[in-house]
């Protein structure tokens, strides 16, 4: 998987523009601190407000975990190889479709915490009056639900407590 190793003498060409675009974005303090993982948090709450509203939340949950089959099957082979540690790693750490999205991943055997992205952008968006979900609906019907499919699918058995740090542990 790319994100895991950088090859800098080979890579440092693209370097530039994305620190440059980091350093925008960060300096982006009207209305509120931007971060950059904050168009793909916005698009996620956009998703699940609308398959929420449409109670259409456990196909949206069932046809990411479906998008990303491919990847999940790879990493599913690691678990078979390696142990349900890789699942964990492969689903948060290895994987820039999650990792992108947490400031932070603390790492520890067989268990991640993750910095909770959602809360403070629901705070964020729901200041302008659209949006409907809570951010319970975000625990429940997203990422409790989408974590469990990708466990699922990479053969281990997880437990998550949600929380401004959520606790994806692997089930004993």
């Amino acid at each position: 998987m790319p994100g895991i190793e950088f090859d800098f003498a080979e890579q440092s060409a693209n370097l530039e523009p994305a620190v440059r675009m980091l350093y925008q974005t960060y300096t982006d303090v009207l209305p509120y601190q931007h971060k950059f993982n904050d168009a793909l948090i916005k698009a996620h709450l956009q998703g699940l407000d609308f398959s929420v509203k449409h109670n259409l939340w456990k196909e949206k949950v069932e046809h990411e975990a479906y998008i990303l089959g491919p990847i999940l099957e790879m990493i599913g082979g690691w678990v078979q190889e390696q142990g349900p540690e890789k699942g964990l790693w492969g689903i948060f750490e290895a994987n820039s479709c999650h990792y992108q999205q947490f400031e932070r991943i603390e790492v520890k055997p067989g268990e991640r915490l993750l910095q909770c992205p959602y809360k403070e952008m629901l705070e964020i968006v729901s200041s302008l009056g659209t949006f409907s979900i809570t951010w319970e609906d975000v625990h429940h019907k997203w990422c409790i639900p989408l974590w469990k499919a990708f466990a699922k699918k990479v053969g281990i058995e997880i437990e998550v407590t949600p929380g401004e740090t959520c606790c994806v542990s692997l089930k004993k």
